[in-house]
C-alpha cells in the first residue's frame, strides 16, 4: 500500500509541477501574483471539453487546441490588464485585485455556460498497468511522460536559447535588460503564453483523468503558489520540487488520515516552510542590505 500511495503521489506531483512551473515563470519574471492563472487552468480544460465531448473532435486535435486556448487567454490578460497597469506604475496590490477580478469573472462565466456539476471526459473504466505491484492507469502514465517531456523542453529553452537568457535577465535586472534593446512588453507576452501553456497541459491531463468543474482552478492555483514557495522563489526549476513534495505528502495523508485533508495538508506545508525555511528548499536567504 505504501508503494501504491507513493506512486500516486509522484503522478500527482507531475501535474502539480507542470502548472506550478507556469505560475513560477510568470511570478519570477514579472513579479505579478497571477491569481488568474487559476482561470487559465479552468478555461483550457473547458475548451478541451467543448471540442472533445460536445463537438466530437478527435483527441489529437482537441487536446492541443485546449492548451493553445489557455495560451491565448494568458496573452489577452497581459495585453489588456497587466500591461496598462505596468505603464501606469500601478502598485502590486492593484495588479492582484485585477487578477482576482479576472479569475472571478471567467470562472463564473464558465459556471453560467456549463453548470457547476462535474464533467467527465473519459467515461468508463480506464485501462490499467501493473509495475512491481503498483497499479497505474493509462492516463497516469501519460501524465508522467508529459511531465518528463515538458520539463526537459523547459530546461533546454531556459538554459540554451536566447529566449531563456532574456527570461533569466528579466528576472534579475529588467532595467538593464531594457537598456540592451530588448522589448520588455513583447517578452512578457511570450512569458504569459508559455506559463499559460503549462496550466493548460496540466488541466487537460487532470480533466482526462478525474474530470473537472468550474472550481478546480483555485486548488490548482494554491498548489502552484505553495510549490513555488517550497521550492524557492526566484529559482525557475524549483517549483518541480515543491510540486512533488505536495503530491507525495498529500497522498500519504490520504493513506493515513483521509482524503478530506488534501487541501489542508497544502496549507500545513506552506505554514511550516514560511516559519522554518521561508526561502524554500533551493532558495537563498537574502540579507537586509541586499533587498
Amino acid at each position: 500500500m505504501l508503494l501504491q500511495f507513493l506512486a500516486n503521489g509522484l503522478v500527482t506531483g507531475t501535474v502539480y509541477s507542470i502548472v506550478a512551473l507556469g505560475f513560477a515563470l510568470i511570478y519570477n519574471t514579472t513579479k505579478i501574483l497571477h491569481i488568474a492563472h487559476g482561470a487559465v487552468y479552468v478555461f483550457s480544460c473547458y475548451i478541451f471539453f467543448t471540442l472533445y465531448r460536445i463537438l466530437h473532435l478527435p483527441l489529437i486535435f482537441s487536446l492541443p487546441l485546449g492548451i493553445i486556448s489557455g495560451a491565448l487567454l494568458g496573452i489577452i490578460m497581459e495585453i489588456l490588464v497587466y500591461r496598462p497597469l505596468f505603464e501606469k506604475n500601478a502598485s502590486s496590490g492593484v495588479a492582484i485585485v485585477s487578477s482576482i477580478g479576472i479569475y472571478i469573472f471567467i470562472v463564473n462565466l464558465i459556471a453560467l455556460l456549463f453548470g457547476n456539476e462535474t464533467k467527465i471526459l473519459s467515461p468508463g473504466i480506464e485501462k490499467t498497468y501493473e509495475f512491481a505491484g503498483v497499479i497505474l492507469t493509462r492516463i497516469q502514465i501519460f501524465e508522467a511522460l508529459a511531465f518528463i517531456i515538458v520539463f526537459a523542453l523547459y530546461i533546454i529553452l531556459l538554459k540554451l536559447t536566447n529566449f531563456g537568457k532574456a527570461v533569466r535577465a528579466l528576472a534579475d535586472n529588467p532595467t538593464l535588460l531594457s537598456t540592451l534593446g530588448v522589448e520588455i512588453s513583447d517578452l512578457k507576452i511570450w512569458i504569459f503564453a508559455l506559463g499559460s501553456v503549462f496550466a493548460g497541459i496540466s488541466s487537460c491531463l487532470v480533466a482526462l483523468d478525474v474530470g473537472m468543474d468550474p472550481n478546480v482552478g483555485m486548488p490548482a492555483l494554491l498548489v502552484s503558489a505553495v510549490a513555488m514557495i517550497v521550492g524557492g522563489v526566484g529559482v525557475f526549476e524549483s517549483a518541480v520540487i515543491g510540486g512533488f513534495t505536495i503530491g507525495i505528502v498529500q497522498n500519504l495523508a490520504v493513506w493515513q488520515i483521509s482524503a478530506r485533508w488534501q487541501e489542508g495538508i497544502t496549507f500545513i506545508i506552506l505554514i511550516l516552510f514560511l516559519l522554518l525555511r521561508p526561502q524554500g528548499l533551493l532558495g537563498k536567504r537574502t540579507r537586509v542590505e541586499e533587498k
